[in-house]
């Protein structure tokens, strides 16, 4: 009884034991059944798929094929390792008394937009190895992450502790963000004013105003409906909040993005691309617009739960659900943005 109220009031402590002891576990494993735990787990779902695609060609290690993919346990272990950051980022935020309002999602905008257009130079081939390996996935994220952390403890102590407050601690994170990302945007611009460093296809920068023009008026519409429906019934008034309307963007960006550049219906003439993550490929196969129409009614369907049918329970918990809602965000823009810049740019 002692030894269970020690771990009850120390969570922390029970957690590590816990980490250790799976870490422990699995290296075990890994050394008494290298073929199993590393050939047909680690290679095959993880390490293989990100050699591959920062090689840009099929591998196989031990009879095993690895291809530049997503599978359906890579994705779900992606996202337990999505959902345990996302935790731990939110008890640091707690900690540190930082608001994560929308301000800090502005402050975080520019990491975002790094993410997705170094992942874009990577496909163009800019860079060279090794380090083309860090610009893939899931190691592009962890990349931005490390950024976004050190420019937020940079505005925490220039902020906080040197109380320099004409900027906020998300101003800080922007300007730091901002600092890491026009570098690369050059590369971009440099590749569509003429200056390609490789062999491409044609550019098609009238695929940026097509897919920014759909997802603008998808969420104008929403943002009219809103306000125009709260009258009679007020509730519709939290679907025209700029983290929503953020959240429905973001989502239809890469849902449009995705449809127009691998279906190509307008007829504009784009290279041939394919779905990589297995429940959107699923969805284009029955029916390729379906794919856009799920996310968007996925978006409202959250929207729906977080900010009207749990309002009242997570009224206290402000950081988290912000929080929650820019991890959201990023997976609907970070992806949809890589792939708008790709298909533009003839990659």
């Amino acid at each position: 009884m002692r030894l269970q109220s020690y771990l009850t009031k120390n969570k922390f402590f029970t957690a590590g034991i816990i980490v250790f002891s799976a870490i422990i576990t699995f290296f075990v494993l890994w050394y008494l059944l290298p073929e199993l735990v590393y050939d047909q787990f680690i290679w095959k779902y993880f390490w293989g798929p990100i050699l591959s695609d920062g090689l840009n060609t099929p591998m196989t290690y031990h009879g095993v094929d690895a291809a530049p993919k997503f599978t359906l346990i890579s994705e779900l272990v992606y996202g337990v390792v999505v959902a345990g950051a996302l935790y731990g980022l939110y008890k640091l935020l707690k900690k540190c008394n930082i608001t994560v309002d929308f301000s800090f999602f502005l402050g975080t905008l520019p990491f975002i937009i790094y993410g997705s257009v170094v992942r874009v130079l990577e496909d163009a081939q800019l860079f060279t190895e090794p380090l083309v390996f860090w610009f893939v996935t899931p190691l592009i994220y962890i990349q931005t992450l490390l950024f976004a952390l050190v420019a937020l403890v940079i505005g925490v102590y220039f902020h906080d502790v040197k109380k320099i407050t004409r900027l906020s601690v998300q101003q800080i994170m922007g300007i730091g963000g901002s600092v890491l990302l026009l570098p690369f945007a050059y590369y971009i611009v440099l590749w569509m004013s003429g200056g390609a460093w490789n062999e491409s296809n044609e550019i098609f920068p009238n695929v940026v105003v097509l897919v920014s023009v759909i997802c603008i008026a998808v969420t104008l519409a929403v943002y009219a409906l809103s306000k125009y429906g709260q009258s009679y019934w007020k509730e519709l008034s939290y679907f025209s909040t700029p983290f929503n309307l953020s959240m429905i963007f973001g989502h239809q960006l890469d849902g449009i993005a995705s449809y127009i550049s691998i279906y190509d219906p307008f007829k504009i003439g784009l290279p041939t691309y394919i779905e990589k993550h297995p429940a959107s490929d699923v969805l284009m196969q029955i029916w390729p617009p379906l794919f856009p129409i799920v996310k968007f009614l996925l978006i409202i369907g959250i929207i729906y739960v977080i900010d009207i049918l749990y309002k009242e329970e997570l009224q206290s918990q402000k950081i988290f659900v912000n929080l929650l809602k820019i991890g959201i965000f990023i997976l609907g823009f970070a992806p949809g943005l890589r792939d708008l810049l790709r298909v533009a740019m003839g990659v």
